[in-house]
């Protein structure tokens, strides 16, 4: 329905095939109850940068403040460019959107869950995704969580408000 808030959702918590072994990770909260007040826009932004599934793993590595997308098996794999040139054309398709409820701990869409490894060692585990990382400097008051900050019911009452405040 259109007059319900468009919100973006990680595509693998909405149930497609699209992580990078194959699965998914749905999440029936979001499906069974977040659908009935808000009209859910999947995205998966390894899959629409042109990567295919099942794909290589990656993770973020490098630097903090920088990080690099790379192979978690094989570093020689590094699809940095590749996502900061698909983020900074995504990002000005997103400016009607209200919220996102994004995958925690993914190198592309974590919110604050990721880790950043360097050297071989994990140095951080609250970094974001090079994805999210674009939501949050482009649109600083857009409503962004994490599936697992779902599961708590003052956080989900108080992400159903926000995106229901944030609409213009």
């Amino acid at each position: 329905m259109a007059d319900k808030p468009k919100i973006g959702v990680s595509r693998c918590l909405l149930g497609d095939p699209v992580r990078y072994d194959g699965q998914s990770k749905p999440c029936t909260l979001i499906i069974d109850q977040l659908a009935k007040h808000f009209q859910l826009i999947a995205i998966c932004p390894e899959v629409e940068a042109g990567l295919p599934v099942p794909r290589p793993p990656v993770q973020l590595t490098g630097s903090i403040e920088q990080p690099r997308l790379t192979g978690r098996d094989n570093p020689i794999i590094d699809i940095t460019q590749l996502m900061r040139d698909y983020c900074q054309n995504k990002i000005l398709c997103l400016a009607e959107f209200s919220g996102f409820i994004l995958k925690s701990r993914s190198p592309s869409c974590g919110l604050h869950s990721t880790p950043i490894f360097i050297n071989g060692q994990c140095v951080s585990e609250t970094s974001s995704g090079v994805f999210a990382r674009a939501l949050q400097i482009s649109y600083p008051n857009l409503p962004l969580i994490e599936e697992t900050e779902l599961e708590s019911p003052a956080a989900l009452k108080y992400f159903i408000s926000a995106v229901s405040h944030s609409r213009s």
